[in-house]
């Protein structure tokens, strides 16, 4: 049987699997919303860039970026990394350079060490676990400048009780974020809006997108590192 794990940190990641396994990096808020969304939306490809120099490169070059640092929007950027700016008519058939502070950085960090890469998050979950099918995973919580993020962990708890009828749960770690995510099911807004990265949104007016990034199986868009060249990541978004 294939298994299944969650590691809670991108600093923890080295700890895990020496072979290459699919991993599923989860950034709920925003990250993997916010790419989900673009896709959903008719965004072409989005490039990934772990540094800010880069993107402020691209946009000085006529890119379209989309950049964040400490929640708020990078002021060279025309976009931030709030789902709701990525329209349909703004980002349809558009490529998208696209930084933040945790979420494209792990994804990084797992090509690095050889893995396969796929975004996950509530809004493309049902396209996620079909996407498992058949393969070792490891959902990688993007986290908070290297620490733990409760969102992040819930949303792997949710992955994974939904991939235990086919994967066997790997450590602790999942059965600890399985049960979890049982606990507060009924109500994910209400038990999220208790968590450090929802006040830290909220301190800057910015949480009025938490209810969508934890809307449920609403895309069945799964976006997908399709290649890497040195520095360039291309994500594109596959439908499952």
């Amino acid at each position: 049987m294939n298994t299944v794990d969650i590691v809670l940190s991108p600093e923890l990641i080295e700890t895990y699997s020496s072979k290459p396994v699919l991993c599923i990096v989860i950034d709920v808020l925003r990250a993997s919303s916010t790419i989900i969304t673009a896709f959903a939306n008719g965004a072409r490809r989005i490039y990934p860039l772990a540094d800010i120099k880069t993107a402020q490169k691209k946009a000085h070059a006529g890119a379209l970026v989309g950049a964040e640092r400490n929640v708020l929007r990078c002021d060279f950027a025309m976009f931030g990394n709030d789902p709701g700016e990525y329209t349909a008519e703004k980002v349809g058939g558009q490529d998208i350079y696209f930084t933040t502070t945790n979420g494209t950085k792990t994804i990084r960090r797992c090509l690095d060490l050889g893995h396969e890469v796929i975004i996950g998050g509530f809004l493309n979950i049902d396209a996620v676990v079909r996407a498992c099918g058949g393969r070792d995973v490891l959902c990688v919580c993007a986290g908070w400048q290297g620490k733990f993020c409760l969102e992040d962990a819930f949303f792997a708890g949710a992955l994974v009780q939904r991939l235990a009828q086919s994967h066997s749960i790997a450590s602790d770690a999942g059965r600890m974020m399985a049960e979890l995510w049982e606990l507060h099911r009924e109500r994910p807004l209400d038990y999220i809006m208790g968590s450090d990265h929802f006040a830290r949104m909220a301190r800057v007016g910015k949480e009025g997108a938490v209810p969508y990034c934890l809307t449920e199986g609403v895309i069945n868009i799964v976006p997908t590192v399709s290649g890497s060249n040195g520095d360039e990541i291309v994500l594109r978004g596959l439908s499952y």
